[in-house]
């Protein structure tokens, strides 16, 4: 009876030890999960802003609204994702230039210096900025997967983020203002 109290924790324990010996590779063994939406899904950020003033029955309210929306994967599938990333942003680039323009700044000067201000950012900085100042630095960070723009104008977008040894306000002077030091 002594024998077989002394065996049984013992048995317990060496089964304990080589179950555990066996899964020590670290590999996962189950396929990887998706978070799949309906088709046509999508999340939106919205601004709405609204100017009134203390005024007579039917004078004019100026409202301001800004949305941006983003559909919902519906299908579990690899994408490549630093490519569709670069693709996106070579589309985004000239319109934030063309909407800088429109109010009277070098576009093309303060997108590269944001590229230049992002790219040369540290790693110890990221996060302790304001959420808009964040947000931005994710707008203007170009993955670092080794890729390039496929259009060489929008080349010169990987070579303001990957910056040279001067300051990104003496690269870009006609642009006076960083993304990290805007007041909202």
């Amino acid at each position: 009876m002594d024998l077989l109290k002394l065996l049984l924790p013992l048995g317990c324990v060496l089964v304990l030890v080589f179950r555990s010996d066996a899964g020590a590779s670290g590999e996962l063994k189950r396929r990887k999960r998706y978070l799949i939406f309906p088709q046509g899904s999508n999340v939106q950020l919205v601004y709405c802003l609204t100017i009134g003033a203390y005024a007579r029955d039917g004078d004019l309210v100026l409202g301001l609204t800004a949305a941006l929306a983003w559909e919902l994967p519906s299908k579990a599938e690899a994408k490549l994702t630093g490519l569709l990333h670069r693709r996106s942003r070579a589309v985004l680039y000239p319109k934030i230039e063309a909407l800088l323009h429109s109010t009277g700044l070098d576009g093309r000067s303060c997108v590269m210096r944001a590229l230049c201000e992002a790219g040369r950012r540290s790693a110890s900085e990221i996060g302790s900025g304001t959420f808009l100042q964040e947000l931005l630095h994710a707008v203007f960070t170009l993955p670092e997967d080794g890729s390039t723009f496929d259009n060489e104008d929008c080349r010169q977008y990987d070579n303001a983020h990957s910056g040279s040894g001067s300051e990104c306000a003496e690269l870009y002077p006609s642009c006076e203002h960083s993304i990290y030091s805007l007041d909202f």
